[in-house]
This record gives C-alpha cells, sequence and structure tokens, in this order.
C-alpha cells in the first residue's frame, strides 16, 4: 500500500502572540515516523483567506488523507479538540494582513456549522486515558483558525479533517509536552 500523507498546520505570529507553539510543533512533527503515513508540517499565515488559500494549494499538491490544524487559544488551560466549525466571520482583533471582518460568512452560502468526519469526542477520551489534559470543544472562536478549519470541512469534505487548540507554551505547558499530546493525536488519527 503506497504511503499517505497527513497535513499537519500551524500557525505564525499574530497580536499578542509572538511566538506561536503551533509553529514549532508543526515543524517538530515534520517527518514523525508513522507506519505507512508521511507527516507533512506546514506553516500558515495568520490572515484570512489567505490560509486558506495556502492550505487548499497544499491539498492539491499532496493530496493528504488526513488534515490536522493547530492553533493557540490564548486563555485555555487544557487542549482542545475542536468538534464544530462555524461559518462565520466576526475577527476580535484584526489578523496579520490588518483585515477583521465583523460580519459575513466563510464559505457562501454555505450551512452554518459543520463537524468533521473524525469521532473528536472518541479522541478526547483516548487522549485522556492517556493523561493528557484535553477536553472536546465546540466553538473553534471567531478568527482565522474558526475560518481556516471551515473551508477546510467545507472544500475537503472527503478527507478526514480536525482541528486542535493547544494552551500558550509556559511553564504548565511546555513545548514538549504540548508536542506530545498533538503526536499522540496524530497517531490515534492514523491508526
Amino acid at each position: 500500500m503506497p504511503e499517505r500523507t497527513l497535513l499537519l498546520t500551524g500557525f505564525g505570529p499574530f497580536d499578542g502572540v509572538a511566538d506561536n507553539p503551533t509553529a514549532r510543533i508543526a515543524a517538530a512533527l515534520d517527518g514523525m515516523p508513522l507506519a505507512g503515513w508521511r507527516v507533512v508540517g506546514e506553516l500558515l499565515p495568520v490572515a484570512w483567506p489567505r490560509a486558506g488559500a495556502q492550505v487548499a494549494a497544499r491539498v492539491a499538491a499532496l493530496d493528504p488523507a488526513c488534515i490536522v490544524h493547530l492553533g493557540v487559544a490564548v486563555q485555555a488551560q487544557r487542549v482542545r479538540i475542536e468538534a464544530k466549525a462555524w461559518n462565520h466571520l466576526q475577527f476580535r482583533v484584526a489578523d496579520a494582513d490588518g483585515a477583521q471582518p465583523l460580519t459575513g460568512q466563510v464559505v457562501p452560502g454555505a450551512p452554518e456549522l459543520l463537524t468533521p468526519a473524525i469521532d473528536a469526542a472518541a479522541l478526547v477520551a483516548h487522549l485522556q486515558r492517556l493523561g493528557v489534559d484535553v477536553e472536546l470543544s465546540d466553538d473553534a472562536g471567531r478568527f482565522v483558525c474558526n475560518a481556516t478549519y471551515f473551508s477546510t470541512l467545507q472544500g475537503f469534505a472527503d478527507r478526514r479533517a480536525l482541528f486542535i487548540h493547544v494552551p500558550l507554551a509556559g511553564d504548565l505547558w511546555p513545548i514538549p509536552r504540548l508536542t506530545l499530546a498533538v503526536a499522540h493525536a496524530l497517531q490515534w488519527l492514523v491508526a
């Protein structure tokens, strides 16, 4: 069986987050050995719609069987597995390009919300059994993270896609701990 590809994305810096841990996690897991799978890490700009266009271009080039987006949730205390993406553009701050849409849809005419084909609750349960401090979330926010997740689910519905929010890196969540939590999630997704 030919090797399948898992596209893993992280984001660059944005307002208030000069060192986005998701960029470091995606870089650390790029090339991670998974039986029959190739993990390709990709850095996305915190800018809409450039992030969505970059994901679409990488999907066209790589034809991944699974897509995992990582984002940082500044106020989070736990890793959050996002079970829903909303078709809303309501940015709380401007993105890296200075855009701050306050109304509108990510994909005009699409449903109000989408859910992944992946059983997010089962992934949460698995990670909890491994000792990861994780929770299920039904709100990926109204910023570039949610817009990227929604457009991925809308445009690539036949693929397995998921969004994982991580807390800011620090004493409670050093980068190696965050990276291990995401690695455990990837291992479950491809099993």
